[in-house]
């Protein structure tokens, strides 16, 4: 059970790297901020802190609506955005009934979702060059 959350907390903190220097100041920000809620709703969820899940679970979908969020023009970016913004929306539901097993699974969801895109990106850098 600890490698599995080991597991957990790895792949959330590949959640704040998708931003680049090149991306600007701003997208990175939002990034970090990113991070750090997934952080946040990762201790809630092992903890059960229904309050702190549901706190940052808002904030989490806030940022998506964030400007910075969306700087990055390409349809596929869109894409999974939107994808990331309904695992967001699938955890709150979870969390707000308590439930227990759905709630863990939300999150690997979420943070899979966070996983792809940043796969996408460094692939799309990658072909750029």
């Amino acid at each position: 059970m600890t490698n599995m959350w080991r597991v957990f907390v790895l792949s959330a903190a590949l959640c704040g790297f998708a931003a680049t220097p090149s991306q600007g100041p701003g997208l990175d920000r939002v990034m970090r901020q990113k991070l750090e809620h997934a952080q946040k709703i990762l201790e809630a969820v092992v903890t059960s802190d229904w309050a702190s899940l549901e706190a940052n679970t808002r904030e989490l979908e806030r940022l998506t609506h964030d400007p910075r969020w969306a700087i990055l023009k390409y349809s596929e970016y869109a894409q999974r955005s939107a994808a990331f913004t309904r695992a967001i929306q699938t955890l709150h539901t979870a969390a707000a009934q308590r439930d227990l097993d759905a709630t863990p699974k939300a999150y690997v969801d979420l943070t899979l979702q966070c996983v792809e895109c940043h796969r996408y990106l460094a692939r799309a850098r990658i072909a750029q060059r």
